[in-house]
């Protein structure tokens, strides 16, 4: 395992990965407190029924807010995702440390299986260290403006909730991720890779939708695009958020029926994504296999 060891160690090297993890906490930062001011003193808050303030204070206050957080970086953690990945598997070919690995006997199968596992790996650090900042931070909220801690709702059900809406951000972080190692792999460029990993991750939903709109044809092959998956999977973490925080406001057998099975759309859009994922893996193995690093 010591090339998954020497990913895991550039990674850590990387002055981008911490400063793309700090401007997420700052994200982070911005939507919980704001979110905690405007139910504490927005006016508009005050004219919202008891209920559903209570949800929105539950929402922002610790622990009610992890899954409110692990919707924010399941949407937005992917763009953060996509340039490290990026980092990893396309600085490769600028430095020319590619070629060399490659021509000192490195299997050329490992070697993209180490990007592979190297993306997944930063995927996955960008989500424990933005949970853990965002578990902070609401709690430095919840104290701060006097709010109770409810340790009440750390209940089986909500720690499940939890669990899945972060299996669910880390297979969307990993997806793109995945995308980005592949495109990098064919372009042999980072800045290419990045480009086209953003443009895919705000782009392809909504032009498909858009299309699907007008052409049967499209709309016939949406429901198997990533966008529309992801955010199949996107919905799926936001209702776990609202049955939690409506949990904290005394609904607690209605989250714990919604959190009990996964829907229907869910698994299918698992599964969509799934082939992709395989996809994006077996091109980028072929890509590898096939290049001629000599020539540049």
């Amino acid at each position: 395992m010591r090339w998954l060891a020497a990913e895991v160690f550039k990674l850590r090297r990387m002055r981008v990965t911490w400063v793309l993890l700090l401007i997420l906490v700052a994200f982070e930062a911005l939507m919980i407190a704001g979110m905690a001011y405007w139910a504490q003193r927005s006016p508009d808050a005050q004219k919202m029924t008891a209920e559903e303030r209570a949800q929105v204070i539950a929402s922002t206050s610790f622990p009610g807010s992890t899954p409110s957080t692990l919707g924010f970086i399941a949407s937005l953690g992917p763009l953060f995702a996509i340039i490290l990945a990026a980092r990893l598997a396309g600085d490769e070919y600028a430095w020319g440390t590619a070629k060399q690995q490659v021509s000192m006997g490195v299997d050329r199968r490992r070697y993209i299986a180490s990007k592979l596992a190297g993306a997944a790996v930063a995927s996955l650090f960008l989500l424990v260290g933005a949970v853990l900042a965002g578990a902070a931070i609401s709690l430095a909220v919840t104290m701060a403006l006097g709010r109770p801690v409810e340790i009440a709702m750390l209940t089986p059900a909500f720690l499940v909730e939890v669990a899945r809406g972060a299996g669910i951000a880390w297979f969307t972080l990993g997806l793109y991720a995945t995308l980005t190692v592949c495109v990098a792999t064919l372009t042999r460029s980072s800045a290419t890779a990045t480009a086209i990993g953003i443009l895919v991750l705000l782009l392809e939903g909504s032009v498909v939708g858009s299309l699907a709109s007008r052409f049967a044809t499209i709309a016939r092959i949406a429901p198997y695009t990533i966008g529309h998956n992801v955010n199949v999977l996107l919905a799926l973490v936001e209702r776990g958020s609202a049955a939690q925080a409506a949990q904290a406001a005394q609904a607690a057998q209605a989250a714990q029926a919604q959190a009990a099975a996964l829907p229907t759309g869910a698994v299918r859009a698992f599964v969509v994504l799934g082939a992709w994922l395989a996809a994006f893996v077996a091109c980028s193995f072929w890509a590898f296999s096939r290049q001629e690093l000599g020539v540049e």
